[in-house]
């Protein structure tokens, strides 16, 4: 379980934020093109995001 501290929302929101900016940029994600690529790279930022404080948090561990 993840401690609902300050740090902890804002690392969420961090990657919420560029989980939507990743899907919601113009330009599909199985199209090529250069919205697409940006796209990709903003939804696995938001993934890794989500991950690294989902790990970092749940063992309690501050930065």
């Amino acid at each position: 379980m993840i401690a609902k501290t300050k740090q902890a929302v804002y690392d969420m929101l961090i990657a919420a934020a560029f989980i939507t900016m990743g899907v919601l940029l113009p330009g599909s994600l199985l199209d090529s093109g250069f919205e697409a690529h940006i796209g990709g790279i903003a939804l696995g930022l938001g993934i890794g995001w989500f991950l690294k404080s989902y790990i970092q948090h749940s063992k309690g561990v501050q930065p």
